[in-house]
């Protein structure tokens, strides 16, 4: 699941600010969610290469 942190944390996977998006598993979210609700972030679709802007050189 990928939560947005609402406070710093940090481990062995590294250190994360607040307002970090972060992977983290269902029974990890679920502690995290009833020691302080952490928003939850909203799935995107995949953008197609051809939606992609391209970059033009000079």
């Amino acid at each position: 699941m990928k939560i947005k942190l609402l406070v710093s944390r940090s481990g062995p996977a590294g250190a994360f600010s607040p307002g970090d998006e972060i992977d983290v598993g269902e029974a990890e979210a679920k502690r995290m969610f009833e020691a302080q609700p952490p928003q939850a972030v909203p799935v995107r679709e995949a953008r197609l290469a051809t939606e992609v802007a391209t970059k033009k050189g000079k």
